[in-house]
């Protein structure tokens, strides 16, 4: 382990242990609430350090809310009970089985090919495939990776010399950020917002339901969306009209992959029927997670099923379970305890006295400043959407729609490689460098953030969500 690591271990517990021993005791913090705050804080330290793996954090934050007495041993585990916490296992499953049945790719190929080698209509076929599968795919990594050997294939398609040309930059990063934006518009489109779903959930005892999710961000994200790639197509415009060979490179992958398989047409049949019943939730109220079972018991079903569960089970980043679900006791923990409303009335004070709609805006600018700290809009969803809730009760505000509202601008993470996984992808292509995604990650941050506080003076105020 590299020293800079033991650093940050150190430097964690000497946090925990002043919060706990010398930190004074505040007026209004109980001490099963200091003791919460205490965990809260080492926590994000290390995971903005990233200075132990992420399955071990989660077993090291369950083990201190336990022993340490910030919430009892039920409390300390109650997260990996949280439903929310099983649409990540549930739909990392559904996104192997799509990949492995060929049907993922065979749809991303077909929009590529509808293109026709012209190089602005191959950065909207990009974008459509992104849109169609934030919907089949519920991982904007899977999505990115599907995505990965498409766009390079069409770099070779024109010869493309590596880190030298603006299409295959642009591709990549409307599939890295663009793909993002769109994820927030679909409950099971981003790790981050079954987690923004769960701490709803057990803070106020209601349920964010899929449809609700998407009535609610479906036209601010995917807009969203569909105005960054203008703004990419304008940073990195295409050096040549056309690509003639991309196209025959389309059709050579397509004649690879031969007809339509009996496993494409299952697994594209079970697709369909899941996203009609996620889609009409409101009129048969089967939580989202039932559904999402029904669809991973039908496709690792023996004998009819695209993969066994020895297969499935390696699909699933275990190491992402164990860090939400103890993500998901803390935040709990926060919020019982009264930590989050204690901190919330502290750190927040400021702003209390302004509109409610001016406080989410403000917000959404703080949330996406604070994408630097944070490897990942889960963790940065676990850390701070407690303490987002405990501020919407404080001052009067619809805890669900304040902490759904800026639980999708959790996402905006665009400017740093590590600041989440497409962007680690896009980089480790060598097609971009880092001061590359740096400049377009604030472009981009600046637009999401500004464009995301329109939709809270318009859209959502229209909608009777804002008072």
């Amino acid at each position: 382990m590299k020293k800079t690591k033991w650093w940050a271990i150190i430097l964690a517990f000497a946090v925990l242990a002043g919060i706990i021993m010398v930190l004074p005791d505040a007026p209004g913090l109980s001490p099963a609430g200091k003791k919460s705050l205490a965990i809260a804080s080492f926590a994000i330290i290390i995971w903005i350090t990233q200075a132990i793996d992420d399955a071990l954090s989660g077993i090291v934050i369950v083990f201190l809310l336990a022993a340490l007495k910030a919430t009892n041993l039920a409390g300390a585990f109650s997260g990996y009970s949280n439903t929310s916490l099983w649409l990540i296992v549930i739909g990392f499953i559904m996104a192997g089985c799509m990949e492995k049945s060929g049907l993922s790719k065979r749809i991303a190929l077909f929009m590529i090919n509808a293109a026709k080698g012209s190089a602005s209509k191959i950065y909207w076929a990009v974008a459509g495939v992104i849109g169609i599968t934030t919907f089949l795919v519920p991982s904007i990594t899977a999505r990115t990776l599907l995505m990965l050997p498409i766009i390079l294939g069409i770099g070779h398609a024109f010869k493309s010399e590596l880190g030298k040309s603006n299409i295959i930059k642009a591709l990549l990063f409307i599939v890295a950020m663009s793909g993002t934006m769109m994820s927030c518009g679909v409950l099971t489109g981003h790790v981050g917002n079954p987690a923004t779903a769960g701490l709803i959930e057990a803070a106020t005892k209601q349920t964010v339901s899929w449809s609700e999710w998407f009535r609610i961000g479906a036209f601010p994200a995917f807009s969203m969306a569909f105005l960054s790639v203008f703004i990419i197509k304008w940073l990195w415009a295409p050096e040549i009209k056309t690509i003639p060979d991309a196209k025959t490179y389309v059709e050579n992958e397509l004649a690879a992959i031969g007809g339509f398989s009996n496993k494409e047409k299952y697994t594209l049949l079970v697709f369909i029927i899941t996203l009609i019943l996620w889609a009409t939730d409101f009129i048969h109220s089967v939580p989202v997670a039932i559904v999402g079972l029904l669809a991973v018991a039908l496709l690792i079903w023996p004998s009819i099923g695209i993969m066994s569960w020895k297969e499935a089970q390696q699909k699933v980043p275990w190491n992402v379970f164990m860090l939400y679900g103890a993500g998901l006791s803390m935040g709990v923990a926060m919020v019982t305890s009264g930590a989050a409303k204690w901190l919330a009335g502290t750190l927040l004070a400021p702003i209390v006295g302004f509109s409610i709609a001016t406080q989410i805006i403000i917000l959404i600018w703080i949330v996406t400043a604070l994408q630097v700290f944070f490897t990942g809009g889960g963790p940065k969803t676990t850390a701070l959407t407690p303490i987002v809730l405990a501020h919407a009760v404080t001052i009067g505000a619809d805890p669900l729609i304040f902490a759904l509202i800026l639980g999708m601008n959790m996402q905006h993470q665009y400017i740093l490689p590590v600041s989440n996984m497409p962007n680690a992808v896009a980089i480790g292509t060598g097609h971009i460098q880092v001061n590359e995604m740096i400049r377009t990650g604030i472009v981009m941050s600046i637009f999401a953030a500004a464009y995301m506080s329109l939709m809270v003076k318009t859209t959502w105020t229209w909608m009777g969500l804002i008072p």
